[in-house]
């Protein structure tokens, strides 16, 4: 079964998503555990890309497949947004590589029977990572160091991955500021800068056609019905900003109540639009935002 089919069945809301924290999957038989925001599922044969990016309370990861000669088919595993995880285990799994650049918080990492892994990307930015174990089976994943001195090893990449990140900060330096000696806070401002000259006139632009798509769908709608659009869209915006999962349950909950008023008037494909453009532009404006702090912060020193 398609792994993105799969998941979305077990979890087809997002707050069903956001509870969970330990997630495991196996391929061979057995019962399911559920156990408050533990799952553990058994028969669970997937294939082609899972992306979990919307399980962002997620800590414990883990996969089996059934030995090299029954991988899991899973190609693709996307979990660049789930900053909470702490452990993950991948077993005979058919992935060629894996990304692990966002998911810092990991402190113990296994991967075994991966036959088919050519390389795993961040491990140097894993600076909390406990217990790490990567040689077994994967014949065809090479690593920069060895079993028995892999903490001196990830801590050499990782000197040498800051020695060639100020390399390339100068010379971008010498392009940006080419008559100023290399100043890293006026380099971060500068870059704010000209970032800022790229957002602003996209942000209005973004800001223009949502109006328009508003007032077309206030056309549409009853008058009575003009306002839950704006409520609609208000507490969108809350969504996007808010961290606390009993919060977003709740204005979620809102969410679909005005989402029901209004799909007699509507279309869905109308009211996924009014969203998608809302999300787009916040945080589109949350970005200009740093981006001015950054400039700000600067300017002041």
């Amino acid at each position: 079964m398609k792994a993105q089919q799969w998941i979305n069945e077990m979890f087809p809301s997002q707050a069903g998503k956001e509870k969970v924290k330990k997630l495991y999957i196996r391929i061979n038989g057995g019962t399911d555990i559920i156990s408050q925001s533990n799952y553990e599922f058994f028969n669970a044969k997937l294939e082609g890309e899972l992306d979990l990016n919307e399980f962002k309370n997620l800590e414990d990861l883990r996969f089996w497949g059934n030995g090299t000669e029954q991988l899991q088919s899973i190609t693709n595993l996307k979990i660049n947004q789930c900053s909470k995880l702490v452990k993950l285990y991948i077993d005979c799994t058919n992935l060629s590589e894996l990304n692990l650049s966002f998911n810092q918080e990991i402190t113990s990492f296994t991967i075994q029977g991966c036959v088919n892994l050519l390389k795993i990307e961040g491990l140097d930015k894993l600076s909390t990572l406990q217990d790490l174990k990567i040689w077994y089976l994967n014949s065809q994943l090479q690593t920069p160091f060895d079993e028995d001195n892999w903490k001196q090893g990830l801590q050499e990449l990782r000197r040498k991955k800051i020695l060639s990140l100020e390399q390339q900060l100068k010379e971008l330096a010498d392009i940006i500021l080419p008559d100023i000696t290399f100043d890293l806070g006026k380099l971060k401002q500068e870059i704010a800068r000209l970032k800022l000259n790229e957002l602003s006139p996209q942000a209005r632009k973004d800001k223009s056609e949502l109006e328009q798509q508003i007032n077309f769908a206030k056309n549409k709608v009853e008058s009575n019905f003009k306002k839950i659009i704006d409520l609609l869209l208000e507490t969108q915006k809350q969504i996007i900003g808010e961290n606390d999962f009993l919060v977003r349950t709740q204005l979620t909950g809102q969410l679909n109540a005005y989402l029901s008023i209004l799909e007699g008037n509507l279309s869905k494909q109308e009211l996924q639009a009014l969203l998608d453009k809302k999300t787009d532009l916040v945080k589109l404006e949350e970005q200009i935002d740093n981006l001015q702090q950054t400039t700000n912060q600067n300017s002041l020193k």
